[in-house]
């Protein structure tokens, strides 16, 4: 015979204990191989935010480029061959950036077209329009619209 015999449900349950809870799960690790992945992780964070500044600040010329010819583009006060001439203007300025000013200074007519071509990794679109670009600056009947497409993909493709 047992101790619990006779005894009805409202007395076997004043018998029981209480739940014991288990431990909080602590917030940080506890093993040390997830401290050294965090670090890793941390590490590689750092350096990617690193390499995208400094992504960032090498091209800063050509959002300043891109955002003038767009601006270019906006203005309504300008002669159509004054804004062609702005935006061969700005294709230098940005190439005089970009590469040693020894070698894009002295570039006209068609060495500049050539250089257009080459620097944009021969894109179809550039090479098309790379005559037009190159003597928009000495054009009084240059069409701005026609230059500014390939003006821009050149910004944003030319590989210094």
């Amino acid at each position: 015979m047992s101790q619990y015999d006779g005894l009805n449900l409202p007395q076997l349950l004043d018998l029981m204990h209480g739940l014991e809870q288990p431990a909080p799960v602590p917030l940080l690790p506890q093993a040390p191989g997830w401290w050294i992945v965090a670090g890793w992780l941390l590490a590689v964070l750092v350096l990617a935010a690193l390499q995208f500044a400094r992504w960032r600040r090498r091209n800063r010329y050509r959002r300043a480029a891109l955002a003038e010819i767009n601006s270019l583009a906006a203005r309504q006060d300008m002669q159509p061959a004054e804004s062609a001439q702005r935006i061969a203007t700005v294709l230098k300025r940005t190439a005089l950036v970009a590469y040693p000013r020894a070698e894009i200074a002295s570039l006209h007519g068609a060495a500049w077209a050539q250089f257009l071509v080459e620097s944009a990794g021969n894109d179809s679109q550039v090479a098309a329009a790379a005559d037009l670009l190159a003597s928009a600056a000495y054009r009084p009947d240059a069409n701005p619209d026609a230059l500014r497409g390939p003006a821009s993909r050149w910004i944003r493709l030319h590989r210094a």
